[in-house]
């Protein structure tokens, strides 16, 4: 599957960026232990030449983040700049001070959505996140809807808030939302100190079949799985039916995913570990010391995607029939998981064998796959 990657070319099409790690919350289930501003943060006109960059690398999407981009006092200026070379560009932010003036510069910046990060309704959001941010999520999603900006939602979903699913996409019909984002809490960063969070592996087999429901029924507003979600089985085209396969097809960081932090560094995706988790192995370099072209082009960067090879799967993954397509799945949902890039538990089709839920697969697994399982202690 790497092959088909090739052919689509290693160009960073989409990119997250972490515009500031400054943030006005100090949620549970943050990643990036994001709160206080990095010390060496870009400034304005190092971003800007960034921008260039990633225009001129071929970019076609960037996602404005943090910590909470709107405290960076330039985010809408450097959006506009990425928007003049034909990017489309978004935000994500909790909307603790998401007011008129920060949709003026999203017109500003010609943003083409702003999505808001809700957690659940009003006791599991603020438990994860900070007492009346609820309230204040939904008014700045009510305002950015009545003034006609694209409103969209993202939910990390937990121990608390994964039963309320269906109820919080009614909720967000009834308040305008066009699109939801849904992905898996995974134990770094914050969450690596409140695992009491995260799911069980095993609640896939439930989860997944109902997310896929909720896309397939086709309402608004549209549900869009997480790269963290799937994969295979009988739902698996349900999850993934629109996109450019209707099936998982491999982790994409440093692929044609990109994630930049707001020191410079550079990573296959955003999310994967850095500093603030005692973690160096995925940052390909910095943006001070060389060209963004440069990292990305480096021959034997984001080795752990674009140099994979079928020894390194451990587990379950090193016997799975779809191993040479998925790659060990999500990179970040891996390495989270169980420190190995290479072994993931939360992968729907290996749970799915280990419990004997045959009738959620298309196939009969290989008995290597269920040897796995059957010969362990």
């Amino acid at each position: 599957m790497l092959d088909l990657l090739r052919a689509y070319g290693f160009t960073p099409r989409s990119c997250v960026w972490e515009l500031t790690l400054g943030c006005n919350l100090r949620c549970k289930h943050c990643g990036s232990r994001a709160g206080e501003s990095r010390e060496d943060e870009l400034g304005l006109d190092e971003c800007l030449a960034v921008a260039d960059q990633l225009a001129a690398l071929g970019c076609r999407q960037v996602t404005l983040a943090g910590g909470e981009p709107t405290l960076h006092p330039d985010w809408h200026v450097i959006g506009r700049r990425l928007a003049d070379h034909g990017l489309r560009v978004n935000m994500i932010s909790n909307g603790w001070r998401f007011g008129e003036r920060q949709i003026e510069h999203a017109r500003e910046a010609r943003l083409t959505a702003v999505a808001f990060s809700l957690d659940g309704f009003e006791q599991d959001h603020d438990f994860v996140r900070r007492e009346g941010s609820f309230a204040r999520v939904v008014a700045a999603i009510d305002r950015c809807v009545a003034a006609s900006l694209p409103t969209a939602v993202n939910t990390t979903v937990n121990r608390r808030n994964c039963r309320s699913l269906p109820a919080l996409h009614r909720f967000l019909a009834e308040h305008g939302v066009f699109g939801w984002q849904v992905q898996i809490a995974t134990p770094t960063g914050n969450l690596a100190d409140n695992v009491e969070l995260v799911l069980p592996p095993e609640d896939l087999l439930w989860l997944v079949p109902e997310i896929a429901g909720l896309r397939q029924a086709g309402s608004p507003p549209r549900v869009d799985p997480a790269d963290d979600i799937g994969y295979y089985g009988r739902h698996e085209q349900d999850l993934r039916g629109q996109s450019e396969l209707p099936f998982w097809i491999g982790c994409r960081a440093g692929c044609q995913v990109i994630g930049i932090e707001s020191n410079g560094n550079v990573k296959g995706c955003l999310s994967l570990p850095s500093s603030r988790n005692a973690e160096d192995r995925f940052v390909e370099g910095n943006l001070r010391r060389e060209r963004l072209e440069a990292i990305w082009r480096r021959p034997g960067g984001f080795a752990y995607n674009r140099d994979f090879d079928e020894g390194q799967l451990r587990g379950f993954c090193a016997v799975c029939r779809y191993r040479l397509f998925c790659r060990g799945g999500c990179s970040w949902a891996a390495f989270g998981n169980t420190g190995d890039r290479f072994d993931n538990p939360y992968c729907f089709y290996r749970q799915a064998v280990e419990h004997d839920r045959l009738d959620l697969l298309c196939e009969e697994p290989t008995p290597t796959e269920l040897g796995f399982f059957r010969e362990r202690p």
